[in-house]
């Protein structure tokens, strides 16, 4: 198995379910794009200049303090299953992942602060952090960003604030997304309207992974759609209140799941997703995320499940491809990576 993936713990700190609402907010993610003056965007860049901006990004990383015992990395020294083990880990994108340009990643040793090196932007820094927690993650971010900004010229604007290759990330360059989880509005039927209320709050839903990425285990990256006209602050108010208004809806969904016949067509199949879950012998990815996902709203009801949400965050990460592998010590099909899954995850929630 490759070294990169050994240096990693199979315990992922930000998806310890702390922080407020953790049965409905999975992390909270801050991210600040930023460019390299006197540099072109890494669309229009020369593989050499491409080359440069990653020894410099990697060396002020090392020279910031925060990134102590963590992962320094450059992307075509990693085989695929490397590079999809980080995107599962939410450190690169798949764009990264896909690229054969000099490219990179500084990661932390606790994995909650990352910096992924000439993807669309020369730089993307991040900070996650477990449950709802906008004001420490944004805190968090801002070090690094300032951190690195000490050593690094940033393109800037006057007029326009920081440049970015698109024009919706220029100004702030933040996106302050949380990852929610919201299985009793999708059960309701209420996902449609509640997506498009969000679109007239500059406000955009994503998949688990991200930009271009499909809904899996009714869990929605929700984050500001733009990144100009407001101050940092004001992105992370508006997105407070859109996620606390969410909240308020999925506990009222819930609320109505529990109610008249709904009670137990709801409790029958929470409890048929937990015996799926713990007794399966084959299992795909999309299985069990929609069985999970069920069972973590079970727990979310106050059911005695037996299992925690810092158990059902960690194995909603762990029973990913890569993951699954990774524990396997080795590459697998997919036939055996399903048989692979439900054994490990019997483990687990056993």
């Amino acid at each position: 198995m490759a070294e990169v993936i050994k240096s990693f713990r199979s315990h992922v700190t930000w998806a310890n379910a702390r922080g407020a609402w953790p049965d409905m907010i999975f992390s909270t993610r801050v991210r600040f794009a930023r460019n390299l003056e006197g540099f072109p965007f890494p669309n229009r860049a020369e593989p050499r200049q491409l080359a440069e901006i990653r020894r410099l990004a990697l060396a002020a990383a090392k020279d910031s303090g925060l990134f102590s015992r963590g992962h320094f990395l450059r992307t075509e020294t990693l085989d695929q299953l490397e590079k999809r083990f980080l995107v599962e880990r939410h450190h690169v994108s798949h764009a990264l992942a896909a690229s054969v340009l000099p490219s990179g990643a500084a990661i932390s040793n606790d994995e909650d602060l990352s910096a992924m090196i000439n993807e669309e932007d020369h730089l993307r820094l991040q900070c996650l952090n477990s449950g709802f927690a906008i004001e420490d993650a944004f805190k968090a971010a801002l070090k690094l960003d300032e951190a690195l900004g000490r050593q690094l010229p940033f393109a800037y604007s006057g007029k326009f604030g920081f440049l970015t290759a698109c024009p919706t990330n220029a100004g702030t360059g933040m996106r302050v997304s949380c990852l929610a989880h919201l299985p009793a509005l999708s059960r309701l039927g209420r996902m449609p309207a509640v997506l498009e209320s969000l679109s007239h709050l500059s406000v955009t839903a994503r998949g688990i992974y991200g930009e271009g990425t499909y809904v899996l285990g009714d869990f929605y990256q929700i984050s500001n759609a733009t990144c100009l006209g407001r101050g940092e602050e004001e992105f992370c108010e508006n997105i407070d209140r859109v996620i606390r208004n969410l909240i308020r809806q999925e506990i009222a969904a819930r609320e109505a799941l529990l109610k008249g016949p709904l009670k137990l067509k709801t409790e029958d199949a929470v409890y048929r997703a937990l015996g799926l879950l713990k007794h399966a012998r084959r299992l795909s990815y999309e299985e069990f995320m929609q069985n999970m996902s069920l069972a973590r709203m079970g727990a979310a009801m106050g059911w005695n499940l037996g299992v925690d949400f810092s158990t059902f965050n960690q194995v909603t990460l762990l029973m990913q491809p890569a993951h699954i592998q990774a524990a396997a010590g080795r590459a697998l099909n997919p036939d055996e990576r399903d048989a692979y899954r439900a054994d490990y995850l019997r483990g687990k929630l056993a």
